[in-house]
């Protein structure tokens, strides 16, 4: 000690800080659930209780895969499978690799033959029930593992995991935690692998993915076969399957629960040639160049697919071959030129390069190649050399015809048929056993208790309240106009649009009309006439005018609405559109008028009815939504479109909001929380004050994410605030509340009335057993099901500065989200999410199609300059931002 105490020093700085690992901070303290302010309901489920074998051990080994490869210049290359950081089918094919060599342990291995049962992740983890004798095992493979030339040798090595070797079907509580990084997921994982054991053991089951189970034969499961000629798509029927740890009914200790959902989805076909499904679209042919309408269409089937390559040295080597994603069609084998040597700078085309370089003569030299991305950038191959990937899933961009309502179809059975369907699949699957490997018993789907919310009261002008009661409804949240609008709008300057020579006679005074009706001053307006499809003349002129709103009037085959949107944007002109075909309809049907007049007066910074209830009636609290639609498919270079929205106006139940462009990452929004929040608290300070308490709405983060919102986001919202704090004025320190909402969970609920199955009535919330035992959860039904099955979304209450005598009740929130739901004003009745994360996604919907209407972002020596598109192309700098323009 001595010693030690003579060798240290001391410094009159400060060491720095280690850095905090992210989810040690406990999120919000779970909130008791609501019993009594609303009206009990009876739910069913596709929950089910897991019931464990008590004091089961279960052992995890950590497991090492390696490919060895020799390189061009004598050297190797050595590759870890089990840890593969790959997405879609190169980490499907390194799951296969890993599988493989493990096959060949098992043989090399009694204990592997004869022990567990055991459970192999095909990565890096292995559980088993019984303790293996030999704790490390390792050994090299040379032969039939692996199909390339340059393969040397595949290494395995098992051995006992450094931390949570052991774990017990005991251990339940401790995959819980309150701080997300302290939680002990060990259990968790192993009975996610466990419980799928008898899939992956079915001959009739394929797996995509890590838990998605397919029926091949379907037979039995009351779902309709699809199949299609373009592209040979053809439909597929299974289950997703998730374990998880929630509250339960014990009060003590929580519960495993397995959650399981039906999934329909369409498949490309495997290994099949590219050529031969080009082939099967109409207007193909052998010649067909990139940039024609027919290639186009054939384009956005086939972005974002991988394919492996298939010709010389990689011919027919299935999982074991290059994939490259296509990212689009170029020009052909014969136009398209690279680079060879460059310090020759010798040229050649794609045919040649194929002919000199393979001996092979391309059969379709005047076909468009396809572009994929290589480490040196940009490569283009023929068509005829490339081949599909194995159970690759269809997109919703990749479908060009009826799919995606055919699969909407399929998948919207009613609950009665989709409760029923789903549980026939689970049973075929082999997911609902009474005994699994002797110590898991799945128990029948959970029935609970669950509250209907009272609706709020709807007014118009005068305070006459619409009739959320009325038995001739339809549904029940339906309600028709008590009287004038709450605030009507005035609109004095304005401009019909149409297409040269297809006015639509007395379009003007039935919409002049029905603006009076509602309350709204409205003088006439003036003719302008699309020619020869030139819109920005019109956009010149109203805004040299200081015309208030362009009405656009066009038949639907014209197809201008992403390029009106653009012109609106960079103009900051007002704009409003209907189809020619709508517009007919005006003349005969009420309700279509009364839709259109209802969106214009919002567009003009309206209110058309205004809610009561003790929830939403805080002027001085601000609430902010944040969407982004991160779509699987499109342009991959391109930023992404961050939505937001807030109640930031004159009236507090009055939204507006834009979209941020941000690069694509994980965390989308971290980014630019602090200067948005910034934007929207000026403008609630211009328009009604300074708010004392801010709620925030995150939609679509996963529970991975939670410690991020938690941690990272709460504390950019407090740097808005303190940046926001104005010198002599006093403290902007308000209350700050953060929830996180998704639908990208699979759990689902019905309500049981007297024995029926059918939807929730919109209201309905869930906030026990079935959510976290550590965090603030419920689950909401907020909208009627048009049609199929209704999927309650799943809030989460992450972080919140009202603790003690000021804190929340948990109804008093469920009841906020309930009643922003009704204030679309749009469309008298409930929507899906509510209002501020509603109308975010239809921002950042409208950025994506402004981002696309521009052709793309705007770069700045090759590199994306966010700062400049987001001036460019947002509506930040635009009078329209504090407008409503994309009602």
């Amino acid at each position: 000690m001595e010693k030690q105490l003579k060798a240290m020093s001391v410094s009159d700085k400060p060491a720095a800080p280690a850095a905090q690992k992210l989810g040690t901070a406990p999120l919000a303290a779970k909130k008791t659930r609501n019993e009594e302010w609303g009206t009990k309901v009876n739910i069913d489920t596709n929950i089910r209780k897991l019931t464990i074998k008590p004091n089961q051990p279960i052992y995890k080994y950590a497991v090492q895969v390696n490919y060895v490869f020799r390189k061009p210049d004598g050297t190797e290359a050595t590759i870890e499978m089990s840890k593969s950081a790959k997405k879609g089918t190169e980490h499907d094919n390194d799951k296969t690799r890993c599988q493989n060599v493990y096959n060949e342990a098992i043989k090399r291995y009694d204990e592997l033959k004869t022990g567990g049962p055991f459970f192999y992740d095909r990565q890096a983890s292995l559980y088993t029930l019984t303790k293996l004798k030999n704790e490390s095992i390792s050994f090299v493979v040379t032969d039939k593992i692996c199909k390339r030339q340059n393969f040397k040798e595949a290494q395995f090595v098992l051995k006992k995991v450094d931390q949570s070797f052991q774990s017990t079907s005991n251990d339940v509580i401790k995959t819980t935690n309150s701080c997300p990084a302290n939680a002990d997921k060990t259990l968790l994982e192993a009975m996610n692998i466990i419980v799928s054991g008898p899939a992956f053991e079915n001959k009739n089951v394929i797996t995509v993915g890590a838990c998605v189970h397919y029926l091949i034969d379907p037979t039995g499961v009351d779902v309709a076969y699809k199949e299609y000629p373009e592209g040979q798509l053809y439909s597929g029927v299974g289950v997703s399957k998730s374990v998880k740890t929630l509250e339960g009914t014990d009060k003590k200790v929580p519960s495993l629960f397995m959650t399981t959902e039906m999934k329909t989805t369409l498949f490309h076909p495997d290994y099949a040639p590219l050529v031969e499904l080009l082939q099967t679209f109409r207007g193909f042919s052998t010649t067909l160049k990139a940039n024609s309408p027919a290639a186009q269409r054939i384009e956005k089937a086939f972005v974002g697919l991988d394919v492996v390559l298939n010709y010389g040295v990689h011919k027919g080597l299935g999982e074991d071959g290059v994939v490259m994603k296509i990212r689009r069609f170029h020009t052909s084998a014969k136009e398209t030129c690279f680079e060879v040597e460059k310090s020759t700078r010798e040229f050649t085309n794609v045919f040649d390069y194929f002919k000199k370089k393979y001996g092979i003569t391309l059969k379709y030299p005047d076909l468009f190649t396809i572009e994929a991305k290589g480490k040196q950038g940009k490569i283009h191959f023929p068509a005829e050399v490339l081949l599909l990937c194995p159970n690759q899933t269809v997109t919703n961009d990749q479908m060009i015809n009826n799919e995606q309502a055919d699969m909407i179809k399929m998948s919207a059975a009613q609950p009665h048929i989709r409760k029923t369907t789903t549980d026939t699949i689970v049973r075929n699957v082999g997911l609902a056993s009474n005994n699994i490997y002797g110590f898991i018993k799945v128990e029948d789907p959970v029935n609970l208790e669950g509250m209907v919310l009272p609706k709020p009261k709807i007014a118009f002008a005068g305070n006459r309240l619409a009739d959320l009661a009325n038995p001739k409804s339809r549904f029940p949240t339906d309600f028709n106009r008590a009287g004038q609008y709450y605030d009507a709008k005035e609109l004095t300057k304005w401009e019909l649009v149409f297409v040269q020579n297809e006015e639509v006679q007395g379009l003007a005074k039935q919409l002049a009309d029905e603006m009076v009706n509602n309350g709204m001053k409205c003088s006439n307006p003036t003719m302008s006439f699309i020619i020869r499809g030139d819109l920005e003349p019109i956009f010149k002129k109203a805004k040299a005018a200081g015309t208030q709103l362009l009405f656009f009037v066009v038949k639907s085959r014209y197809n201008y609405h992403q390029q009106i949107k653009a012109l609106e944007q960079k103009y900051d002109v007002l704009t409003q559109e209907i189809r020619a075909e709508t517009a007919e309809k005006v003349f005969r049907q009420p309700q279509t008028r009364l839709n259109i007049i209802n969106k214009t007066n919002m567009k003009l910074g309206g209110l058309n009815y205004a809610i009561g209830s003790e929830a939403f009636n805080k002027p001085n609290r601000l609430i902010v939504g944040f969407v982004t639609s991160q779509r699987v498919g499109g342009n991959p270079d391109y930023p992404i479109s961050v939505g937001f929205a807030a109640n930031m106006l004159k009236h507090h139940q009055k939204f507006a909001g834009g979209y941020v462009y941000v690069h694509r990452d994980r965390d989308v929004f971290g980014s630019i929380i602090k200067d948005t929040l910034l934007t929207i608290f000026k403008t609630c300070t211009e328009q009604r004050g300074r708010p004392d308490d801010i709620l925030l709405y995150f939609n679509g983060v996963s529970e991975g994410q939670f410690s991020m919102i938690n941690e990272e986001f709460s504390a950019r919202v407090k740097e808005a605030c303190m940046a926001f704090q104005k010198e002599g004025t006093p403290p902007f320190r308000p209350h700050i509340t953060i929830i996180a909402s998704s639908k990208a969970h699979n759990e689902r609920l019905y309500k049981s009335d007297k024995g029926r199955i059918v939807n929730l009535e919109p209201g309905t919330v869930v906030d026990h057993t079935i959510v976290s035992n550590v965090y603030t959860e419920w689950y909401h039904a907020s909208a009627v099901a048009r049609q199929g099955t209704a999927k309650a979304t799943k809030f989460t209450l992450i972080f919140t500065t009202k603790a003690g005598p000021q804190a929340e009740p948990l109804w008093h929130l469920e009841q906020l989200t309930n009643d922003l739901c009704y204030d679309h004003q749009i469309v008298f009745h409930p929507v899906g999410l509510p209002v501020p994360l509603y109308i975010a996604d239809r921002y950042s919907q409208r950025g994506a199609m402004v981002l696309a209407a521009n052709q793309g972002p705007i770069y700045n020596e090759g590199q994306i300059d966010l700062a400049a598109t987001n001036s460019a192309y947002g509506y930040g700098e635009k009078k329209l931002f504090t407008t409503r323009f994309n009602a």
